[in-house]
């Protein structure tokens, strides 16, 4: 993996110290004007921060490291040329994933009969979060190097749910099971935290720079300024305990003192990122 960005690092380098041999002046260069997209192109990037941060590395007394992609930072952009000026884009950051946490504890069964015997707990969050952004987007420039600006709208979707499984079931006989205390308390004890449904939209402005490196990569940064408004759904919390000699479960919708049953919000907002571009 080191090899294949260390090479593509090289070309980035070898496109950078080709440009700088151009002209001055690029505004009447065919040979610049072929770097630039023209009507029908697409366009594929990735946020370029941690490319950046390797090649940094590479010049710096503690080493390089082989970039790494936190989907929930990183997002993929995708564009279509409608005219040499003129493109309709789409970003997308997908976050997906399920984290399963295990610790051993007392058996409370097995233990009478066999000292130090375990079992195990079980806690497995589930996260989903995804945003997309589609919009329109003008550019205007000279040789390599392009402006561009223009609206999108914004819509994300997301949810965190934690389910707990414990190897000492609740009874009437066992009310207060050896638990992982890091887990959740003895009594009540949780099953499921189920997370409020996390609606979020908004409208954006943005202007950004793009510096063509080659006839088909740029590097280049946008700034954007909009307004957001999201939209949160009220939790719901499901335990379970002894009451009366009777295990008994129950489900409790809860949010924190300060929140209401719906959240509304609406506020502006600032963004900005890098990001490394393909044209084909």
């Amino acid at each position: 993996m080191k090899k294949i960005i260390l090479s593509l690092s090289l070309c980035l380098s070898v496109g950078i110290a080709v440009a700088q041999e151009q002209p001055a002046n690029n505004s009447n260069n065919n040979s610049n004007n072929s770097y630039l997209p023209k009507s029908g192109d697409y366009a594929l990037g990735v946020d370029a921060a941690p490319f950046l941060r390797y090649v940094g590395g590479l010049f710096s007394n503690a080493g390089a490291t082989a970039p790494t992609f936190g989907l929930h930072n990183q997002g993929i952009y995708g564009k279509y040329f409608l005219e040499d000026n003129r493109a309709i884009r789409a970003k997308l950051l997908l976050n997906i994933h399920n984290t399963s946490n295990k610790q051993s504890v007392q058996n409370d069964e097995a233990v009478k009969t066999t000292p130090g015997a375990t079992t195990i707990d079980a806690k497995k969050t589930g996260t989903t979060d995804v945003q997309l952004a589609v919009g329109y987007e003008f550019r205007r420039g000279r040789g390599r190097v392009q402006g561009f600006w223009g609206g999108e709208l914004a819509l994300g979707l997301g949810k965190t749910s934690t389910t707990y499984e414990y190897g000492n079931p609740m009874t009437a006989a066992n009310p207060n099971p050896t638990t992982a205390t890091s887990f959740s308390g003895s009594s009540p004890r949780i099953l499921k935290n189920k997370g409020g449904l996390n609606f979020s939209g908004g409208l954006r402005g943005f202007v950004g720079v793009e510096y063509f490196m080659a006839s088909c990569v740029s590097l280049g940064g946008e700034l954007s300024l909009g307004l957001d408004a999201s939209i949160l759904g009220q939790s719901e919390l499901t335990s379970q305990e002894v009451v009366s000699g009777e295990v008994r479960e129950s489900k409790v919708r809860q949010r924190s003192s300060s929140d209401v049953a719906n959240h509304f919000g609406l506020k502006t907002v600032t963004g900005g990122n890098v990001f490394l571009t393909f044209y084909f």
